[in-house]
């Protein structure tokens, strides 16, 4: 019986490893689950904090479109920056070419922060000697991927791949170089998309290496340190240096809505659509019509993980991101998953400022 659970458990785990790739077949995976049944795979259920709805019975069905890979070069728009208004209909394509290569140098430089950021995690947590492991196994992933990710995104040729040593790796088939300088608009924007299908397949390569060794649980653990406290500054200071996002005379929470926009990790592409909205100045609200956490989760049929997967990252990097920027920011969940279709939008937040009558607001 032992050697059965056994077998299951290394069944799910090559299962969870092959449906983390950006190009899997979800409806196959889905297909799959019905017939043999949900994955064994354990998690810890309680032990987390879980953000409450603001309103439970509201429900939001997807109607908007996510705006910013869609390149139109027919639009006379050049902008230098984002130091400008919030555009809910951004596009990447509105952007002038130098514009996209800082653009660029903001991705990879997120890229570079986050991998140091996980190697440095996993070699507290784990030690040195087995973060080299788990960075050598996520490797082996990721440079099989690298020929078919340049080729679907128009990236320049790897004359050499890194060497896998006990240094964090911080190697990018789209980090920017001379030659940047030479793209058209449409390439270069290609270019960005590319950046961020490779920083997302990196991330998710180091995060199954994790789940294979230690569980979900640890890798929810990291992913919660990382994103609550550890990467969000940084990222900020990135978003800030190279695309100014604040400046102008943008209000916080115009601040925020730019500086997600431009976010390496949720470019929109084979892992995520989002749509994003202003009322009025001092209220934004973010959504995500597409995530690949709740498409693989889903298809597993494991509801009950990709709550805790969820919950133990988007709201609580919105939270700190958002007091950054101002300490009175608050964050209100419209919606979170297990989502009730796939006619509903994965998640949904609304952003805004507390006033002098919220009891949280902070004097300032």
């Amino acid at each position: 019986m032992e050697n059965r659970s056994k077998i299951k458990q290394e069944q799910d785990l090559n299962i969870l490893a092959n449906i983390r790739d950006l190009n899997v077949d979800y409806k196959k995976h889905e297909e799959q689950t019905q017939k043999s049944g949900a994955s064994q795979l354990k998690i810890d259920e309680t032990n987390y904090k879980v953000f409450p709805l603001l309103d439970e019975n509201a429900e939001y069905k997807i109607n908007a479109i996510d705006y910013r890979g869609d390149i139109q070069l027919n639009s006379k728009k050049e902008l230098s920056d984002y130091s400008g208004p919030f555009r809910y209909d951004l596009r990447f394509s509105d952007f002038s070419e130098k514009a996209l290569v800082n653009l660029l140098w903001a991705s990879y430089e997120y890229y570079e922060l986050l991998v140091q950021l996980w190697g440095a995690e996993v070699s507290r947590r784990k030690g040195a000697e087995m973060m080299k492991e788990i960075q050598s196994g996520a490797w082996k992933t990721i440079i099989e991927k690298i020929p078919a990710m340049i080729e679907d995104w128009n990236g320049f040729p790897v004359e050499k791949m890194p060497e896998i040593g006990s240094d964090i790796i911080t190697f990018s088939p789209f980090k920017p170089d001379e030659r940047y300088l030479e793209c058209n608009k449409e390439r270069l924007v290609k270019l960005a998309l590319g950046s961020h299908e490779f920083c997302l397949r990196a991330i998710e390569a180091w995060s199954t290496q994790v789940i294979m060794r230690y569980g979900l649980d640890e890798m929810f653990s990291i992913q919660w340190d990382l994103w609550s406290d550890k990467a969000l500054k940084q990222t900020r200071e990135i978003k800030i240096k190279w695309m100014n996002v604040d400046g102008g005379e943008s209000t916080p929470v115009e601040a925020f809505m730019k500086d997600i926009q431009l976010d390496a990790t949720s470019f929109p592409g084979k892992a995520f659509e989002m749509t994003f909205e202003m009322p009025d100045r001092n209220t934004g609200i973010v959504g995500f019509n597409k995530c690949c956490s709740v498409d693989q989760w889903e298809a597993l049929g494991r509801p009950d993980i990709l709550k805790k997967n969820c919950h133990s990252v988007c709201p609580a990097s919105m939270i700190v991101t958002g007091k950054m920027y101002d300490p009175n920011f608050k964050v209100d969940v419209l919606a979170i998953p297990p989502r009730k279709s796939k006619e509903h939008v994965c998640c949904r937040f609304k952003l805004s400022l507390r006033d002098k009558s919220d009891p949280e607001y902070v004097a300032v």
